[in-house]
């Protein structure tokens, strides 16, 4: 199975980038995973937010799998919560049943479009607190390496079942 990660622009802050690095190069050992960094019209273009968030949902279709073994998760704080135990059983169900690619999408400053959650197999919140969508790259990489861990029953997850 492979990830891939897809969010809205550059990450400009170094220690998240030199954490979100970290944490890839942890899944990696797992299984591939990689990201894309969808461009940030935010910049390139004067949008309103409902338009900025639309051209940004279209921008991100471009980059996702059509095939019926790929699965989608847009991150949406409206979403599914998960206990990590429990996310790791879901990325474990998924694994095993047939999934070849799982994409996570997170969003621009202003959101997901719903074109994007609508198709996702899973719309998942990183809890009811409110995130950067810089932040959010960071915390989502660290929960997949934690579930990763979970369900190789390897010790960085200190609540796992042995």
């Amino acid at each position: 199975m492979k990830l891939k990660i897809l969010w809205v622009g550059k990450t400009k802050s170094a220690p998240i980038k030199a954490l979100t690095e970290e944490y890839l190069a942890r899944i990696r050992r797992f299984t591939p995973c990689d990201t894309q960094e969808v461009r940030d019209l935010a910049k390139a273009q004067s949008l309103r937010p409902a338009d900025l968030v639309a051209a940004e949902g279209e921008e991100i279709s471009r980059h996702l799998q059509k095939s019926p073994a790929s699965r989608l998760v847009a991150l949406d704080e409206g979403g599914r919560q998960f206990p990590s135990e429990g996310f790791a059983r879901w990325l474990g169900r998924e694994r095993d049943s047939g999934a070849r690619e799982i994409a996570f999408v997170i969003g621009g400053a202003e959101g997901l479009s719903r074109s994007i959650s609508t198709k996702a197999h899973l719309v998942l919140s990183l809890g009811e607190m409110t995130w950067t969508h810089e932040m959010c790259r960071a915390l989502l990489l660290e929960q997949i390496y934690r579930a990763l861990c979970i369900l190789h029953k390897i010790p960085y997850h200190k609540g796992a079942a042995s």
